[in-house]
């Protein structure tokens, strides 16, 4: 179980570095788009925002298989998100808090929004309420974030 706790640990930061480097993408995008409102920048903004759940999800998917060896498939993009709020007695604490889990569900429907949008316009006021919450978002996950990889820590250390 420990070798399995250490690649997660690695994991997580590999995730968590690409994961700044699309909040980087993301704030360049955005003010391109807010320089010059050429529309080519909003749609660039919507795919860093899709990218950005995605990267949170492997996390997610990640320390599901480590902790409970399973991830459901029906509707598993929501229920595995639900699941990172719990704590599991005995097994994990939750990786996220409240209000971290309300950011993330409106990137996640927004995600879904995205890829499965078909000749739709994106419009700005939408994509800036989704992209206010993956910021709030940045300063929450950077303390659950700190908290579940201590836990990590020191469950490898046993």
């Amino acid at each position: 179980m420990k070798e399995r706790i250490l690649l997660l640990l690695s994991e997580m930061e590999d995730i968590n570095r690409r994961q700044a480097r699309i909040y980087d993408k993301l704030d360049r995008s955005w003010k391109h788009y807010h320089a010059n409102a050429d529309y080519s920048y909003l749609v660039e903004t919507a795919f860093y925002l899709n990218q950005l759940y995605s990267g949170y999800e492997k996390i997610f998917y990640q320390v599901a298989e480590v902790f409970e060896n399973t991830v459901d498939t029906l509707h598993w993009h929501k229920s595995l998100l639900d699941r990172m709020r719990l704590s599991i007695e005995g097994l994990r604490p939750a990786l996220l808090s409240e209000e971290a889990y309300h950011c993330l569900n409106e990137l996640r429907a927004f995600r879904h929004f995205f890829r499965h949008a078909y000749d739709t316009d994106l419009e700005a006021e939408k994509v800036a309420l989704v992209l206010k919450k993956a910021w709030q978002l940045k300063d929450l996950w950077a303390g659950n974030y700190h908290s579940f990889t201590a836990f990590l820590r020191e469950l490898a250390a046993k």
